[in-house]
């Protein structure tokens, strides 16, 4: 058997008289002192022209060209040379996809040729003598090369065709390129595997699309999503049951909040298949745009009829409509929103890149947003609970950016730790948590423990109000708006974590750090974004530092300082939920804002019989006996005047770390807080 070359030698020829005769690429290829291409010349041995004796002559070459190439064509009958000379595994291939498809003959002659095209370096190279083509002269040199009328391959690449439609074959209207470059195909490799070996459509389709894996979530794990997620599971019910074309869902939000995940546990639901448009070739690149459009094309047309649906993840380089080509995809886009036979789910982290017109071809839009404070506690205590107590538990569930992928991820590791000790793998859980917030930029620190401390108790919040009260009322009414203030350390927050627990809420918890954002515009939303999921949840909101963004307007310099307090006034009246806001510097606050809380409530210091009472409790936990010396103690404690709740919360981590011999060195430590106080008056290690 003649090798691959030698078959496809009188076609190439033919080709190339075509390309250099017939379409004039000779003007690239005749030269002023001898021929552009050395390759070429000894293809058609034209270096056999001229000798010393026959001196080369741009004029003489093109008479030889003109007379060998009419000679060739009247002695070679091109249906007889491109039947001889197409590769039996290369016809065979084609014919699958064109019984697939319904591929006309002149459809299945531009594949051939367009597989030739791109897997044959040789006829690359002759093909580049046309020089650089728009679509109009790619199609008329396509007619001319196949012996196809151009109205027909004008028709073939239409981008309502079947070529177009399905991802076999489009032109590349972008600009000007050479032949191969105007004409993309499946992917990179489809035209050399159409070449090596006989490959079904589902074979060659395997190598771009991927069955996704199964998961253990369920519909449950994702309730926050509320009435969308019920609705987005019936709406896709009811595309299969009914064969509706068009279901599409657009998933969007930052990375890591469990999109993917949904989507798994959407098709679970469903009953049918998961597949996802492959990031890879087959090489295991990165795929291109094209391919993978190319890719969901064909996937569509494969699958289509069958119990499977597509995810397409990461579609912002398909839909960004900054792209030059996005104006030539966004038709095909909107009627394939419009008419795609299997439903599919689209993912993306920047919903803003996509071009509105697209958007709303969507069935549905859901905002994937960082799942609530009370799942993110049921995850961590499905990972964690053999090492964690459920106060640490629910620490670090108040850690908005904890999402999914990064719980996943650090439980993957520490599970693997099977003979360490389960301090050393809460510790290994922990440090793997805080190292990929650090590395994604996010500095806020991870929780040890829920905000209410293990040893509270209400009577020893020293405040003039009746805060049990005000916590029932609330709690019963299910609104209201406090405003804490006063010294560090006076339970402020304390308090706010009890609120929530006498009203059976979980409490979200924002710092100024969470919400402040240097860019123009972005703190406001952060701002409303917080109100939003609170009300959402129907949780507590507590704004810590909350003179950071609430300064009065009266001495603003800057108008986003004025922004900042107009946003949170206009959250504050929409909102139906309970909202504590606290801060350490009472004196700064906008007036207009202040008027907005139901209750301002002054946080001070501890009474003396609170402080000895707090005292007291915490000595017992750390087992030191007091039954010695216990009026002495009384009598030294009750001389402090600025003693503070979170004092006796640093002696705690102190006793962790080096544990108290007796109660006396306790009331030394807690005096050396105190005396550590701004104004105190002989403050330790100041002059």
């Amino acid at each position: 058997m003649p090798n691959l070359n030698e078959q496809l030698k009188p076609l190439f020829t033919t080709f190339l008289w075509d390309i250099l005769y017939t379409l004039d690429g000779q003007k690239h290829f005749v030269g002023s002192e001898g021929f552009d291409s050395t390759l070429i010349a000894k293809y058609l041995g034209a270096d056999l022209w001229f000798d010393a004796e026959n001196p080369y002559s741009p004029t003489e070459a093109r008479e030889h060209i003109k007379w060998y190439a009419e000679d060739w064509f009247a002695q070679n009958d091109f249906e007889i040379v491109w039947a001889n000379c197409i590769p039996k595994i290369l016809r065979d291939n084609v014919a699958q996809w064109a019984n697939l498809f319904h591929l006309n003959q002149v459809e299945m002659r531009l594949l051939t040729f367009c597989v030739l095209l791109h897997s044959q370096n040789l006829l690359t190279r002759f093909a580049a003598n046309l020089g650089e083509l728009d679509d109009s002269g790619a199609c008329h040199a396509l007619s001319v090369l196949l012996r196809l009328p151009e109205n027909e391959i004008v028709a073939a690449f239409h981008h309502r065709a079947t070529l177009k439609t399905v991802g076999l074959l489009s032109l590349d209207s972008n600009n000007e390129y050479y032949l191969r470059g105007k004409i993309d195909m499946l992917s990179n490799k489809f035209a050399e595997l159409m070449m090596k070996e006989r490959l079904s459509p589902v074979d060659m389709l395997k190598a771009h699309i991927q069955a996704a894996p199964t998961t253990e979530l369920s519909m449950n794990d994702f309730a926050h999503l509320g009435v969308l997620g019920e609705a987005a599971l019936q709406h896709t019910k009811h595309a299969f049951a009914t064969q509706q074309a068009g279901c599409n869902i657009l998933l969007h939000g930052a990375a890591g909040v469990g999109k993917t995940e949904f989507t798994r546990v959407l098709s679970q639901a469903v009953g049918v298949e998961l597949f996802e448009i492959s990031w890879e070739d087959e090489d295991g690149d990165p795929a291109d745009r094209d391919d993978r459009l190319n890719a969901l094309r064909m996937a569509q047309s494969i699958l289509s009829g069958q119990n499977v649906m597509l995810m397409f993840d990461e579609v912002e380089d398909v839909f960004d409509r900054s792209q030059r080509s996005f104006s030539l995809n966004k038709a095909w886009l909107n009627r394939h929103l419009e008419n795609n036979p299997v439903p599919t789910v689209w993912i993306c982290n920047q919903v803003h890149l996509i071009d509105p017109s697209v958007i709303r071809r969507f069935d549905m839009v859901i905002e994937m947003k960082a799942p609530p404070a009370r799942i993110r506690a049921e995850m961590i205590r499905g990972f964690t609970q053999d090492f964690y107590s459920e106060s640490q538990i629910q620490g670090l569930a108040e850690h908005d950016a904890l999402v999914p992928a990064i719980l996943k991820q650090a439980h993957k590791v520490t599970q693997n730790m099977h003979d360490w000790q389960p301090e050393q793998q809460g510790e290994l859980f922990r440090t793997l948590l805080k190292n990929t917030l650090y590395a994604q930029g996010n500095f806020q620190p991870l929780q040890s423990q829920s905000k209410l401390p293990e040893i509270y108790n209400i009577e020893w919040v020293n405040s003039k109000q009746d805060l049990n009260a005000i916590a029932q009322g609330m709690a019963k009414a299910g609104r209201g708006s406090l405003c804490l203030y006063g010294a560090a350390g006076t339970g402020k927050s304390a308090y706010a974590a009890w609120l929530a627990q006498q009203a059976d809420k979980r409490i979200i918890y924002k710092r100024a750090s969470d919400l402040l954002d240097k860019y123009v515009g972005e703190t406001e939303q952060r701002i409303a974004a917080a109100f939003e999921e609170a009300q959402a949840e129907n949780a507590v909101l507590v704004f810590d530092e909350v003179d950071s963004f609430l300064q009065d307007r009266r001495g603003a310099r800057q108008s986003w300082e004025v922004s900042h307090v107009n946003e949170m006034l206009t959250q504050m009246e929409s909102y139906n939920g309970i909202f504590v806001a606290s801060t350490n510097l009472m004196h700064n606050l906008d007036q207009a804002a202040l008027r907005r809380f139901d209750f301002k409530i002054e946080f001070g210091y501890l009474r003396s019989e609170q402080a000895w009472a707090l005292f007291r409790a915490h000595a017992e936990k750390m087992g030191l006996d007091l039954s010695g010396g216990i009026h002495h103690l009384q009598a030294e404690l009750v001389r402090l005047k600025n003693v503070a709740a979170g004092d006796f919360a640093v002696l705690a981590k102190q006793a962790r770390i080096k544990p108290f011999a007796n109660a006396q060195d306790l009331l030394k430590a807690l005096q050396a807080e105190c005396a550590m106080k701004e104004g105190t008056k002989g403050a330790v290690g100041f002059v």
